[in-house]
């Protein structure tokens, strides 16, 4: 872990100038829609508001983000190991995605471990939400949520029919936006799982099934 930490520190600083970025944004809009109110034109203040809405929602999104990250790597949050009843989960991940906004694109789910799995729900679902959310950032036309069990673990993947990931994008804590801080999270909540002698993993790939990228997150 200690030999992590360097790595992890620079993809949090990297991802919190992120959200900073956002947030200056907004800042410089604020002044354009002020003066636009100022002379007389408030209907022009109106995009720069939406504009405004946009990178404040962005920003605050990276810093939930980078709160989780933080957590996991000080252990903030220990693993709570609970019977999670499976269908629920997805379908209250899937609420929480659809609340924000698929801009159009698709979004499927197949449940097809019906059970119960032991594991940390607020952490699976967050980590489900946040490979969702990239999903559909990258996706053409749609993008697949599946459940299934092989060989006594839980596999659960977030597949897209965009155009896939960058070789640069597969190697561990590749950058610090927001898909890179997101996947320095969920490495840490697969190996955080550990059962029966096992932890969990996380892989990244091209090709699934519907063409594109495709995140598998495998529960022991």
């Amino acid at each position: 872990m200690e030999a992590e930490q360097p790595v992890a520190i620079d993809v949090i600083a990297s991802g919190i100038h992120d959200a900073k970025n956002n947030l200056f944004d907004a800042l410089a809009r604020v002044g354009v829609a002020i003066e636009a109110i100022h002379a007389g034109r408030a209907a022009d203040a109106l995009p720069a508001l939406a504009e405004i809405e946009t990178s404040v929602a962005a920003g605050a999104q990276r810093l939930s983000t980078l709160l989780s990250a933080y957590r996991v790597l000080r252990h903030e949050n220990p693993v709570s190991m609970q019977p999670v009843d499976l269908p629920g989960l997805i379908d209250d991940v899937l609420i929480r995605v659809r609340e924000s906004s698929t801009d159009g694109i698709r979004l499927t789910s197949a449940c097809r471990h019906q059970g119960f799995w032991v594991c940390d729900r607020e952490l699976v679902s967050d980590c489900l939400v946040n490979a969702l959310q990239n999903a559909l950032r990258h996706a053409h036309r749609e993008v697949q949520l599946t459940v299934a069990e092989s060989d006594g673990q839980l596999r659960l993947t977030v597949a897209d029919d965009g155009p896939g990931i960058a070789e640069g994008a597969l190697t561990p804590h590749s950058d610090g936006s927001h898909s890179g801080v997101g996947l320095f999270i969920a490495r840490r909540i697969a190996d955080l799982h550990r059962r029966h002698g096992r932890h969990g993993t996380l892989e990244l790939g091209n090709g699934g099934p519907l063409g594109g990228a495709v995140f598998s997150l495998t529960l022991p």
